[in-house]
């Protein structure tokens, strides 16, 4: 999906809550788009602040698009970190050395989630999943570096 579709998606669910399209959010939702990748909130104030939008305005609006399920935490960040997502489910693939974060969606990583829960008598209500490692761009860098 491009930086624009995903960026117009955003804004159509923000409407659709009744979320007021305001300068300082737009400018919210526009730096977290352009990250593709992980990010905290910290990073977007850093980059905000020069321009005037204030550390509670941007806390404020993570925390509304992670409500929204515009964004995701990413559970195996010890620094609140969140990325974009798309709206059908899926999984992440996370990069140390770049900080990509790839959505992925596998049907034999449901079917194994859904075996090992019925194998511990267990009745999943949702799941995650994060593979944190190196992408093939880092692992390249990592190998030609030596």
């Amino acid at each position: 999906m491009a930086i624009d579709d995903t960026d117009l998606r955003i804004r159509d669910q923000l409407s659709e809550h009744g979320v007021r399209d305001t300068a300082q959010r737009r400018a919210v939702v526009d730096e977290a788009v352009r990250r593709r990748g992980r990010f905290t909130a910290n990073d977007i104030v850093a980059e905000l602040a020069p321009h005037g939008v204030g550390r509670a305005t941007v806390f404020r609006t993570v925390d509304l698009l992670a409500e929204l399920g515009i964004l995701a935490r990413l559970h195996s960040d010890s620094h609140h970190a969140y990325t974009v997502c798309g709206t059908e489910h899926h999984h992440h693939l996370i990069c140390e050395g770049c900080d990509t974060v790839e959505e992925i969606v596998s049907d034999s990583a449901e079917k194994l989630v859904t075996r090992i829960a019925e194998d511990a008598g267990f009745q999943p209500r949702e799941h995650l999943l994060e593979i944190v490692g190196l992408c093939r761009a880092c692992q390249a860098a990592a190998q030609g570096g030596r």
